[in-house]
């Protein structure tokens, strides 16, 4: 976990749950697993004695408290059971985000909250499948599917954190509305259609795979091919020095990453 994912994570937590210090609360961490390098990821965050930390992941590791069969369907948790669900670095992973945040709404209390933080840009990293990117609309398409109100969203576009400034983290706060009978016995259906979508299928898996003609690589190829090379590397370097100079010309809150 990189710092500015659990700076911004111990920001949601002052900000939106400090007020419930000492109070009962249950928190549920979706891809809580520690990997090399971290010890409990955001569990110290939520340390409080009053409250109950729950990391959920595919698979036993450290910070695991609950391991599912399936991301995309938690039979281990029941309905509306956590008043916080949180997620850091997990979504880029999951093949079908879509379902997984059906089910962060079904296990969510009316009210509770959600907050999840994703990347917008970087490179691929695979754990073991890297899926996704989102952009400013990405959550809160996926909120709205599934029924969840935006509460605030926050791309880092900027060079607080230098040394994540590539991530370009989106961090967005979601909220479990109340729901009357009608809204609820509409909304169940469309989880077990979203739900029902997905069963018997591996999203670790893949598509089958076939025979093509490998056509776009090579059009690509030839495409490169046919530069000139020099004039292509002489433009380069001078978007490098551009790029060099607008950095040293410009004060460091106005630079941006775009």
């Amino acid at each position: 976990m990189h710092r500015s994912s659990y700076e911004k994570m111990h920001g949601f937590r002052k900000a939106y749950l400090n007020a419930f210090e000492g109070r009962a609360l249950s928190l549920l961490d979706v891809g809580s697993a520690s990997v090399s390098g971290e010890d409990d990821g955001y569990r110290p965050l939520f340390s409080d004695p009053a409250w109950r930390y729950v990391g959920l992941d595919l698979a036993p590791a450290r910070n695991v408290d609950v391991v599912v069969s399936s991301i995309c369907e938690w039979g281990e948790l029941t309905d509306s059971s956590f008043d916080v669900v949180i997620s850091g670095q997990a979504f880029e992973h999951i093949a079908w985000p879509w379902i997984t945040m059906m089910e962060i709404a079904r296990v969510l209390r009316p009210g509770g909250l959600a907050a999840i933080t994703a990347p917008s840009a970087g490179h691929v990293h695979r754990f073991p499948q890297d899926c996704w990117r989102f952009y400013p609309d990405g959550f809160p398409a996926l909120a709205q599917f599934a029924g969840l109100r935006l509460l605030e969203q926050h791309t880092d576009t900027s060079y607080a954190y230098p040394e994540n400034a590539f991530w370009g983290d989106v961090f967005v706060v979601l909220r479990r509305p109340e729901r009357s009978a009608e809204e609820e016995i509409r909304w169940r259906r469309r989880h077990a259609a979203t739900i029902e979508s997905a069963r018997g299928l591996d999203p670790l898996r893949g598509p089958e795979r076939e025979e093509g003609f490998n056509a776009i690589q090579r059009t690509a190829t030839e495409a490169l091919l046919s530069l000139n090379k020099r004039r292509v590397k002489t433009r380069l370097m001078l978007d490098t020095f551009s790029r060099a100079w607008r950095i040293l010309r410009t004060p460091l809150p106005h630079l941006s990453r775009e």
